[in-house]
C-alpha cells in the first residue's frame, strides 16, 4: 500500500513537472525578419528567461496578420500559446475586414512598444510648420501618401486632414519606399511615418503624434501644440487566448515586465527607433479596446468602412 501510495505520488510529481516545463509557443503574424518579427525575438529571451520556461517563435502570416491574430484567439487557453502582434490586427483590421476573432477572444499580457509618429515633406520643401500646411491646405489643396490604406500613416494624416479642415487627397503606395520615392519627385507633400523613416530618407519632421515632445527630438513641436490633439503610435503587444487562468497570466504580465526592461532589449529599442512602453493586463486591454475605436472612427470618416 505504501509503494502503491509512493509511486502514485511520484507520477503526480512528474506530471505537474511536465507542466511546467512545457514549452510555450508565441505566434507573430508576420513573416520573419519583418519589423515585428524583429522586435518579437529580441523579446523572447528575456522574456523566456524571466519565466523560467522555453519559447518558441511560430511566424504565421498573410491577411495582414489577421490569420495569425486568429490563430493565436483560437489556440487553447492552457497558457501554451501566446500571440506577439502589432496594432494592425488588434487595433485596425478587425474594422476594415470580417475576421473570426474579436477584441474579446484575447486575454491582454502586456503592451511592449509604443513608437510614436511624425509628420513629414521634402527636406527643402517651402511650408516648414503645421501652421503653413493648414494654411496651403485651405487656400489650395494638399496630397498625403500612405503606405497603404488603413495603415497608421493614413490613420494619422486622415484624422489631421479632418480636424484641420483641409482639401487633402489620399495617395496610397504598397509600401513605404514607393512613397518616399513619390515625395522626393514632387508627386506627394506629406507623409507620416517613424524616426526611422526620418533618419533614413531626405525628409524633415514637421511634427510628432505624441502627447509630449520626444527627448530624442526635442526641436519637433508636437501636433498638440500647433492645435491638433493628435496621438499616433505604431504599437505591440503581448496577448494570450481568452479564459486563460489568472495565475497564468500574472506570471507571464510580470516576465513581460521584465523583459522590456533588458539591456538586450533597451539596445534594440535605440538602435531601431522603436519606444518601448510597458502597460499591464487591465492597462492594456482597456488601451487596445479604446485605440480600435478611435481607429473604427477614422476609418469611417475616412469613407472605408460603413
Amino acid at each position: 500500500m505504501k509503494r502503491t501510495t509512493l509511486a502514485l505520488a511520484l507520477a503526480l510529481s512528474t506530471s505537474a513537472g511536465a507542466a511546467s516545463a512545457q514549452t510555450i509557443e508565441m505566434i507573430v503574424p508576420f513573416s520573419a525578419g519583418g519589423g515585428t518579427d524583429t522586435v518579437a525575438r529580441v523579446f523572447e529571451p528575456g522574456f523566456s528567461e524571466a519565466l523560467g520556461r522555453t519559447v518558441v517563435i511560430r511566424n504565421i502570416d498573410g491577411a495582414s496578420g489577421t490569420i495569425g491574430a486568429a490563430a493565436a484567439a483560437k489556440a487553447a487557453a492552457d497558457g501554451s500559446s501566446l500571440g506577439y502582434l502589432p496594432i494592425g490586427p488588434l487595433a485596425i483590421q478587425p474594422s476594415l475586414r470580417e475576421t473570426s476573432y474579436s477584441a474579446d477572444d484575447f486575454a491582454y499580457v502586456c503592451q511592449t512598444t509604443s513608437t510614436p509618429v511624425f509628420l513629414l515633406s521634402k527636406k527643402d520643401g517651402e511650408a516648414g510648420s503645421v501652421e503653413d500646411w493648414v494654411a496651403r491646405g485651405k487656400d489650395g489643396r494638399i496630397v498625403y501618401g500612405s503606405s497603404g490604406p488603413g495603415t497608421i500613416p493614413h490613420l494619422a494624416m486622415a484624422a489631421f486632414a479632418s480636424k484641420a479642415d483641409l482639401n487633402a487627397v489620399h495617395l496610397p503606395f504598397n509600401g513605404t519606399g514607393p512613397a518616399m520615392n513619390a515625395m522626393a519627385g514632387g508627386e506627394i507633400d506629406l507623409f507620416v511615418d517613424t524616426a526611422t523613416v526620418l533618419e533614413n530618407n531626405d525628409v524633415k519632421a514637421i511634427a510628432v503624434f505624441a502627447p509630449e515632445r520626444l527627448d530624442a527630438y526635442p526641436d519637433v513641436p508636437t501636433m498638440k501644440e500647433a492645435g491638433y490633439d493628435l496621438d499616433f503610435s505604431v504599437w505591440q503587444g503581448l496577448v494570450a487566448p481568452a479564459g486563460v487562468d489568472e495565475a497564468t497570466l500574472s506570471a507571464y504580465s510580470e516576465a513581460c515586465r521584465k523583459a522590456v526592461e533588458t539591456d538586450r532589449f533597451k539596445k534594440l529599442a535605440q538602435d531601431t527607433n522603436t519606444g518601448i512602453l510597458h502597460r499591464g493586463p487591465e492597462e492594456f486591454a482597456a488601451f487596445v479596446k479604446q485605440n480600435a475605436e478611435q481607429n473604427r472612427a477614422i476609418l469611417k470618416d475616412a469613407g472605408l468602412v460603413q
